[in-house]
């Protein structure tokens, strides 16, 4: 579920290039308008997640200068000419955003802009065309654009990917970190890699590609599990400490929230510091998904109502109990907290918030609950071991399909770990035994039994 900050900042950024479209052909008919708003779109876009700057209006020396000379160069594939055009049309627009009075009056001066944008013009260019500032994949891809792949031709990139991943391991190294392979062992041929793409395709198979196979030794059966009585288990969860922490500052006399029905700064400070020290600085409790997770999941469960623009708590299916008067009751409170967050993320659907990769997310949630965890892959990864995404037969390209249920899972795990039911270490998740205890009531809840593959690890 987009949070209201991010949907904001996404209406304001089309609305802002749809105005800028309309200009740009009252001053030239002729004008590449698509082509300029679509790098406009890109660069405000990575303005918003990356350097947090949500105002296509304000602009600085520094933050042109990262995000044309680090940013860009590290996350966007392009073509030369196309690099040589962004400083250009960054110019055209900085005239609209003065002509039209969205110059933000926190900007650099108007007057400094044009030398500043100019003296980053060759810096640009010469950003784009060093290896050791893009990523590994942009490197990749980027060889290819050089080669005549067209990257917007789903059978041309997928022959391309093919070549790269038959090539021997230490030219895809060279390749990946230089963006260059003078003489590689194998020419590329763009006929023939599409072919051997089409020709090297994988059998599909129901179990989610990206899983590794439930092993028999991992599985637990459903009458060997602990009922969750365990009370550094759930005191150790974040979440549950998390909801714990958002009741106790709640009350019983409730308190005030904002217009957005969200918890004010001051309240989501203290929460983030469990009462220890000022805290972090806090734009919206929305920002937080340590705090949005908890805090929906309450409301849904009913140890929350918002009443005339105060939240008030409310006994809810199981009444919270705080650790220390109550150890039986926490352990309750504990379980039914979890089990309310993951039957509301199953109740909702994706765009609001809900699961996105079911029935697979619940095989992957299945894997990191067991005693090894989940190592997620990475499917563009230069590990040779590393999955491939399956080939479609009838096309001869990466099956869509497949790596939507790579990415749909992906997302579920991490919404997952950001709201603090899961642990993450770098792509690796893990699961409690009480999120373990919580993921049974929602496989019990379920109208049809989970799939085969799924009965073995359960």
């Amino acid at each position: 579920m987009e949070d209201p900050r991010q949907e904001q900042s996404r209406r304001e950024r089309e609305a802002v290039l749809s105005e800028y479209g309309t200009w740009r052909l009252t001053g030239d008919e002729d004008a590449p308008v698509a082509a300029e708003v679509g790098t406009l779109e890109t660069l405000l876009r990575l303005r918003d997640q990356q350097q947090d700057a949500p105002d296509p209006g304000w602009w600085t020396e520094e933050l042109m200068t990262q995000l044309l000379t680090e940013i860009v160069p590290r996350t966007v594939v392009q073509p030369r000419e196309r690099v040589m055009d962004m400083v250009p049309t960054l110019s055209r627009f900085f005239t609209y955003l003065v002509e039209t009075g969205r110059w933000s009056p926190d900007s650099m001066p108007v007057t400094e802009a044009p030398a500043a944008l100019a003296a980053l013009e060759f810096a640009t260019l010469e950003a784009a065309e060093d290896p050791s500032r893009r990523s590994f994949s942009t490197n990749v891809l980027g060889h290819g654009i050089a080669l005549g792949v067209d990257l917007e031709d789903d059978e041309q990139l997928a022959g391309y990917m093919h070549w790269y991943n038959s090539l021997p391991d230490d030219e895809r190294v060279q390749l990946s970190d230089t963006g260059r392979l003078p003489s590689p062992t194998v020419a590329f041929d763009r006929e023939r890699a599409v072919q051997a793409a089409r020709e090297d395709r994988r059998a599909s198979s129901s179990w989610p590609w990206f899983l590794p196979a439930p092993e028999a030794e991992d599985s637990i059966a459903l009458g060997d599990l602990a009922q969750g009585e365990d009370l550094e288990v759930y005191a150790a969860s974040r979440f549950v400490r998390r909801a714990a922490a958002i009741l106790e500052l709640v009350g019983e006399e409730g308190v005030r929230i904002t217009s957005t029905g969200a918890l004010g700064r001051a309240d989501c400070r203290a929460l983030l510091t469990d009462g220890e020290g000022s805290g972090p600085a806090v734009r919206s409790m929305w920002d937080r998904p340590e705090l949005t997770g908890p805090w929906i999941t309450l409301l849904d469960g009913g140890w929350l109502e918002i009443v005339g623009g105060r939240a008030l708590a409310r006994p809810g299916p199981v009444p919270y109990l705080p650790l220390g008067s109550d150890s039986d009751g926490f352990v309750e409170f504990g379980h039914a907290v979890l089990t309310a967050a993951l039957f509301g993320k199953e109740a909702r659907d994706a765009e609001d918030g809900g699961f996105r990769g079911m029935p697979d997310t619940l095989a992957a949630l299945l894997a990191a609950c067991s005693s090894s965890g989940l190592a997620l892959p990475e499917p563009f990864s230069e590990d040779p071991g590393a999955p491939e995404i399956p080939w479609d037969p009838a096309t001869g390209q990466w099956d869509r399909d497949e790596l939507r249920r790579y990415v749909a899972v992906a997302r579920d795990l991490d919404d997952l770990a950001a709201v603090g039911i899961l642990e993450r270490e770098g792509r690796r998740f893990t699961g409690s035994p009480a999120v373990m205890v919580a993921l049974v009531a929602l496989i019990r809840d379920q109208n049809d039994p989970p799939p085969e593959d799924q009965q073995r690890l359960l």
